[in-house]
Formats: C-alpha cells, structure tokens, sequence
C-alpha cells in the first residue's frame, strides 16, 4: 500500500533530513578538532608557542561537533518517536548552540585583524631569535626550511 503524503509526514522527512545534515556538519567539526589537535604539535615546534591557541581551537571543534553530533541523534530519535519534547529540546539546544557558534564568529571576526597582527609580530619575533640558517642541524630551522621549500617549490611549479 502506497505512503499517505501529509504535511505533517513531509515535516517528519524534512526534520529527518535537516537531523542528517546537522549530524554531517558535526562529524565534519570533529574531522577537524582531530586535524587541529593532530597537526597542532609539528605547527608549536616550528612557530613556536605562538600557534598554541590553534590546540585550544581543535579542543572547542572536538567539543561543539560532539555536542552537535548527539543534538541530532536525539532529535531524530525524536522525529521518529514522536516525542514532543525531545523535539523541543534539541530545536531549543540547537537555538542556544547556534547563538554562541554565532556570537564566537562575530568576535573573532572583529578581533581578527588585532589578533593576526600581534601573532604575526610573536611569529616574526620567534623566527628571529630561533631561525641559525639554512645549513644548521637544529630542530627549528630544519622545520623552518622545509615549510619554505615546499612553499618555493609549490609557487614555483605552479607559475609554470
């Protein structure tokens, strides 16, 4: 026997859906909480303690794609048992982490330019004082020099 289509079976397919794409933008912020956290070592020991916010930033992504991942699983549960107020508990938890994702945006966004310019200015000033030459076996400038040939390699054979 074919499906009844109502508006309220349309909504329970749409809230389904809507549930599959949070839960996808919640795996996609853990794939990158565990690419900060995972790349954030080998980016400490070459610029130093300067880029040691970027571990915090793969904290808050693992954290806001847990929390985003399992808002969606309780919707869904909610969209297909029917429950009323596990629906409105995620609508409302979503609410409140869709403010903050947006009130954090909006300050880093006006802080951005300070920021980069006092991070830029820590980097350049680590560089100085740790960077010995191209042919020295430390640790830092042997970093250092293969970020730089890979970036001279790569603007070279792309202007070709």
């Amino acid at each position: 026997m074919a499906e009844i289509h109502t508006p309220y079976a349309s909504l329970k397919k749409l809230l389904s859906l809507l549930n599959g794409f949070v839960a996808m933008s919640g795996i996609i912020l853990i794939g990158l909480g565990i690419g900060g956290k995972c790349g954030g070592a080998s980016l400490t020991s070459v610029l130093g303690l300067s880029s040691a916010y970027l571990l915090h930033v793969g904290n808050l992504c693992l954290v806001m794609g847990c929390v985003t991942v399992l808002l969606s699983c309780a919707g869904w549960y909610g969209v297909t048992k029917e429950s009323r107020g596990m629906l409105l508990f995620c609508i409302l938890s979503m609410v409140i982490v869709l403010i903050v994702e947006v009130t954090a945006a909006t300050v880093v966004l006006l802080f951005f330019p300070i920021v980069r310019d006092v991070v830029l200015e820590h980097t350049f000033v680590t560089l100085r004082k740790n960077y010995r030459g191209y042919n020295e076996p430390d640790d830092y400038s042997t970093q250092w020099n293969l970020v730089m040939e890979k970036r001279l390699s790569k603007y070279f054979f792309s202007s070709l």
